[in-house]
């Protein structure tokens, strides 16, 4: 057993060191690591989750490896809600149409993808799913593709509440190091 704990804390470190390492080469290149990347078919691997700060490295190798933790605890309440590996996907095309699949139920329409800010715009119009314009933000962690939405208000109120409640001043002593929580969706080709 002791091998086997090991061995899945080493797994995590290595994962955690492959998301630092494209987490910075994707700001060298002005978040062109992930517009090359993109294209393709993608299917859901994992709840997504991106922790960052504008000033310390070192938080982000921290924030890395506490994030194979906290995708581990919201798989489970993710599967609730049916999405789970092999249910979902999304398709990215050169043109700038994509298709996402939820279950059984497929959708699509146009992307625009800004390099510099990551942002990328989802504009659904055919399906099911006709929502209009989704913003959320593309980030590449080692081989897959994180797609995520600012969770921003949700670090201020976890901050506020950590300074005032003992059991949540441990989770919000490590979020001070952080300017954004973002949480989604990690996918696979």
């Amino acid at each position: 057993m002791t091998l086997t704990a090991t061995s899945a804390q080493a797994q995590n470190w290595l994962d955690a060191l492959k998301g630092v390492a494209t987490t910075a080469i994707d700001k060298v290149t002005g978040g062109q690591l992930t517009a090359n990347t993109l294209y393709g078919t993608w299917s859901y691997n994992q709840p997504g989750i991106k922790l960052s700060s504008s000033t310390n490295t070192l938080s982000d190798l921290t924030a890395s490896a506490a994030t194979s933790t906290l995708q581990s605890k919201m798989a489970k309440y993710y599967e609730k809600v049916g999405i789970k590996a092999g249910a979902c996907s999304f398709v990215f095309n050169q043109d700038g149409t994509f298709t996402s699949t939820f279950g059984k139920k497929t959708s699509g329409g146009t992307f625009t993808f800004d390099a510099a800010s990551n942002q990328l715009t989802l504009q659904y119009n055919t399906g099911l799913l006709k929502l209009g314009a989704i913003n959320a933000y593309a980030y590449m962690n080692g081989g897959n593709l994180q797609i995520l939405f600012p969770m921003d208000k949700l670090l201020t109120l976890l901050t506020a509440l950590g300074s005032t409640n003992s059991s949540l001043s441990t989770v919000t002593s490590l979020l001070k190091s952080y300017d954004s929580v973002k949480i989604g969706f990690e996918f696979s080709k």
